[in-house]
Order: structure tokens, then C-alpha cells, then sequence
């Protein structure tokens, strides 16, 4: 029999074609539904967008064949042999097939899926399940339709599964075990992951729009281009910090933005296994720390700035150095913290507790402490900034210059030119900083005076400025000391501005160490306490 009289008996009312040798047969986007196809030979059959709906298929012989978009959806599939078959977008849904089925693993895990059959058995099948052929114990599907049927894989055991490009939109996936599998491509909007294990998880260029992430393990999660836009995520969400930020961004203005939501993207510092010192020198600016208990840390030399720690708990934490600039820091307790050089200028410490705290060295230039709480605290003031020039040597007070003009003008183009007292022609320092009238980069010049005992530099100490600018084909000149410029230095210093259109540069030790406590980081460096 070939395709047209199969077509035509059909159409006329025939339901029973069982038996038939249809080995090759183009029944392509053809409606056999309900068709008694029983002990059919349907061997290289084109299938292929065929309506097989509740079609019997039992001990069909479907090897070879073209299923591809097929509905097969509540067809009877008992004993029939369905090897190197192509059932990519087949319609699985409600499908029958037993232990003599002849199924690829591969189509078979569709199957389980589609029928949600991974509520009883997980990924690491045996063969009592189906007649299948040989395979791996782990689960690879790739380029899946699964969204024939509400798809409930609630608790479902699919960790180290390849799941590349698959269609969960909406699926039931409440506590599923994910962790370490492939879901790369995979679209997942709508669906509901609460309490679901995605720890360690490639999730690159997956769909997570309006997906639930209550209670989600993301930690260690693969998220590069990911859409997350109305993802939810709760207090219990365990997320890397960077890709809270990122959820953050997107839902910047999104109703499933949850206010009080507890950033938990550093959840690892409270794992027993935390190394209290790995965060040390991190940039945590514009991090969301609502209510995190960071107690006794190690955050030296961290970076918040502009950072919400609103009530966040920093007793007996090391924040020396740390940089709280425009930080919300209202209602933060830092009783017995150790915040010696930190900056806190821009912060609101409205209601913060400095109890017990180490506030030494501390710029409070601008700095409200009024409706804080310092009892204990302790203190140097604002006007007690000075350094103790004597702990440094020539070479040691050069870096130091180099150091704050690189921080100052925000330089790349610098370099400190050899040793204290080596021949250098005048230049300790040579930077380039601004543009002439033709649009060229300016060179700089920079000398660096050290006086161990704050007493004045004058012009005498300084010599030979122009012709050595003239050398150097420089046009500008900066003077660094320790000490006081005194007015025969600033008389020169301004002529050869006047005079010779030199731009000129001048710090003393009042500019100096004015810059330090601002800076309290570099000046760390290289004073003691």
C-alpha cells in the first residue's frame, strides 16, 4: 500500500492498518490519529509533523524513522522499536511505552521528562526501566521541547545533567537538584525554582525571566548573559555578589525588587569553612549589605563606597584603611572595630555605634558624628594629622611623592627617575599631566626635598630651574618638601610662571600631610602609628 490509497482509506472512515509493510513510506504532516498502526512495519518512515495522537503503536517497527514534530501524545508505544528514530519536537505527552520498548536513552529521558516521571526515578537509570540502548549514567538532551504539558519536575535528582537549550518555560521545579549540570540556552522564564540547587551550574544565555529564586542555591553558578529580568530572589537566595549587582541593575525599577531584601551574595562568610582573611583589600562598592552580620572579619583595605550597610553588624571586624566614602552606614554597629585611617567622608552615620572603636587617624572633615554613638571610642582630632618625617629616608620620601601625584592627578604616564642623590639632571620625577595649546601632553618636572624636621626649603636649595626645564623640554615644575616653602622659593617658583609661562606645582608639608589623612591608605604605607 502506498501513501495515497493509506491517505484515502483513512479520510473514508478506515481505522485498521495493522500489519502493513510501510518501510519508507512519506506520510509527512499526515493525520492518522486514533489509526490502529499495530505490528506495522514503519522502518525509515517520514513521520515527520504526522498527528499520531492516540495511534496504536504497539510492536510497530518505527526504527529509522522520521517522528520529528510528531504528536505522538497518548499513543500506545508498547514493544515497539523506536532505535535511531528521530523524535526531535515529537509530542511525548501521556505516551505509553513498557519494559520491551525499544527506545534511545536519550528520547527516553525526553519521555521521563515530558512526563515528569524524574519525581520517582533520577538520571542514573538502569535498564529495568525500558529496552534501551547502551549509554552513560549522566543525562544529555539538548535542543528539547518540554513544554507540551505543565511540567512538574519538583524535586527531581538531574544534577551533572547536559541539558543545553532546553524549553522549561513554566515547568514545576521546586527543590530540583541542578547543582553542576548544563543548562546553557536553556529557557526558563516563568518557571519556579524555589529552593532548587543550581551550585555550580551553567546557566550561560539561559532565560530566567519571572523565574522564582526564592530560596535558590546559585552560589558558584555560571550567569553570563543571563535575562533576569522579574526574577524573583529572597533573603534565602544564595547568589555570587556580582550577579546580585546584575540582578539589581536590570530590576532597578522592577516590582519584584524586594526592598528588604538581606544581601546574601557574601553568604560564604558565614560557611564554617570561610577564610576570614580572603576578603582583604575587596571592592564592594555599591554593595547591598542590609542587616549582614560581618562580625569579626578581616575587610582591611576593603572598598565600600557607596555601599548600603544599613544596620550592618561590624563588631570586632579589622577595617583598617577601609574606604566608607558616601557609604549608608545609619544604624551600623562597629563597637570594638578596628576603623584606624579609614575614610568615612560622604558616609551617613546617623545612629551608627562607634562604641569601644578605633577612630585614630580618621579625616572627619566633614564627618557628622552628631547622632552617633562614641562612647569609648578613641580618637585623634582632625588638626592632629602630622607625620613623622624622621621615619623616612630620601629615596622612601620620593616614593611617597610619586605615590600621592600619581593618586592626585590620576596618572598613567609617570615614572621616578633612579635613586635619591643618583645623577639625575634635577628630576626625581618626570609625569606628563595636561595638554598645550596643541593639544600635546605637558611634561613635568618634579623635585622632592625631604626635611626629617619640617624646616623651610628656599630658593637657594633649588636651583638652576629654567635651564634644567629647557634641558628636559619641559614645561611645567612641581616642588615637593616636607618642609616649609618659604617665600624666597615662592617669589622664583612665580616669576618662572610669570616669566616663562612654566605651570607650577607646590607642596609642603601642610599640602602634604593634608592629602594623607585624606588618603590614609598611602600614608599607611609608610608611617607607623
Amino acid at each position: 500500500m502506498n501513501a495515497e490509497e493509506l491517505i484515502a482509506l483513512y479520510e473514508a472512515g478506515e481505522r485498521d492498518f495493522q500489519g502493513l509493510d510501510l518501510e519508507n513510506i512519506d506520510l509527512r504532516d499526515v493525520d492518522l490519529s486514533c489509526a490502529n498502526l499495530r505490528l506495522t512495519n514503519l522502518r525509515n518512515a517520514d513521520l515527520s509533523c504526522a498527528n499520531l495522537r492516540l495511534t496504536n503503536l504497539n510492536y510497530a517497527n518505527l526504527s529509522g524513522a522520521d517522528l520529528s514534530g510528531a504528536d505522538l501524545s497518548d499513543a500506545y508505544l508498547n514493544d515497539a522499536n523506536l532505535r535511531l528514530t528521530d523524535l526531535s519536537d515529537a509530542n511525548l505527552t501521556g505516551a505509553i511505552i513498557d519494559s520491551e520498548t525499544k527506545l534511545d536513552y536519550k528520547w527516553y529521558c525526553v519521555w521521563k521528562l515530558i512526563n515528569s516521571k524524574f519525581n520517582v526515578f533520577d538520571v542514573n537509570l538502569t535498564y529495568d526501566d525500558t529496552d534501551l540502548e547502551e549509554h552513560d549514567n549522566n543525562l544529555i538532551i539538548n535542543g528539547i521541547d518540554l513544554t507540551f504539558g505543565d511540567i512538574n519536575l519538583s524535586n527531581a535528582e538531574l544534577s551533572c545533567a547536559k541539558l543545553e537549550f532546553i524549553n522549561l518555560n513554566g515547568a514545576n521545579l521546586i527543590g530540583t537538584n541542578f547543582s553542576n549540570s548544563d543548562l546553557s540556552g536553556t529557557n526558563l522564564s516563568d518557571a519556579n525554582l524555589k529552593n532548587a540547587d543550581l551550585s555550580g551550574t551553567n546557566l550561560s544565555g539561559a532565560n530566567l525571566k519571572n523565574a522564582d529564586l526564592s530560596g535558590t542555591n546559585l552560589s558558584g553558578a555560571n550567569l553570563n548573559w543571563v535575562n533576569l529580568t522579574g526574577a524573583i530572589i529572597d533573603d534565602k537566595t544564595k547568589i555570587d555578589h556580582k550577579w546580585y549587582l546584575a540582578w539589581k541593575i536590570v530590576n532597578g525599577k522592577s516590582d519584584n525588587l524586594i526592598k528588604n531584601y538581606y544581601q546574601l551574595s557574601l553568604f560564604n562568610l558565614l560557611n564554617n569553612s570561610f577564610d576570614y582573611n580572603q576578603y582583604i583589600g575587596k571592592d564592594l562598592s555599591s554593595s547591598y549589605l542590609h542587616n549582614l552580620d560581618l562580625i569579626g572579619l578581616n575587610l582591611s583595605f576593603s572598598i565600600f563606597c557607596r555601599a548600603d550597610c544599613q544596620n550592618a553588624n561590624f563588631t570586632n571586624t579589622n577595617l583598617y584603611c577601609a574606604n566608607f566614602h558616601d557609604a549608608n552606614l545609619r544604624g551600623a554597629n562597629f563597637t570594638n572595630a578596628d576603623l584606624r585611617y579609614a575614610i568615612l567622608i560622604g558616609a551617613d552615620l546617623r545612629g551608627a555605634d562607634f562604641t569601644n572603636a578605633d577612630l585614630r587617624h580618621i579625616n572627619f572633615h566633614g564627618v557628622d558624628l552628631t547622632k552617633s554613638n562614641t562612647e569609648g571610642a578613641k580618637f585623634t582630632t582632625f588638626d592632629d594629622i602630622s607625620c613623622s618625617w624622621n621615619q623616612l629616608n630620601d629615596n622612601q620620601f620620593e616614593e611617597l611623592c610619586y605615590d600621592i601625584l600619581r593618586e592626585k592627578h590620576k596618572l598613567t604616564n609617570i615614572d621616578k627617575i633612579g635613586n635619591s642623590r643618583s645623577r639625575d639632571g634635577g628630576r626625581d620625577i618626570v609625569f606628563f599631566k595636561g595638554v598645550d595649546i596643541n593639544k600635546k601632553p605637558i611634561k613635568w618636572i618634579a623635585q622632592c626635598k625631604l626635611k626629617s624636621d619640617k624646616r623651610s626649603l628656599g630658593s637657594s636649595q633649588v636651583t638652576d630651574i629654567s635651564d634644567m626645564l629647557v634641558a628636559q623640554e619641559a614645561k611645567g615644575f612641581c616642588i615637593m618638601t616636607s618642609g616649609i616653602i618659604d617665600a624666597t622659593l615662592h617669589d622664583k617658583l612665580d616669576a618662572l610662571r610669570d616669566r616663562n609661562g612654566i605651570e607650577v606645582e607646590k607642596w609642603s608639608y601642610l599640602e602634604i600631610e593634608r592629602f594623607l589623612a585624606e588618603h590614609p591608605e598611602i600614608k599607611a604605607r609608610y608611617f607607623k602609628d
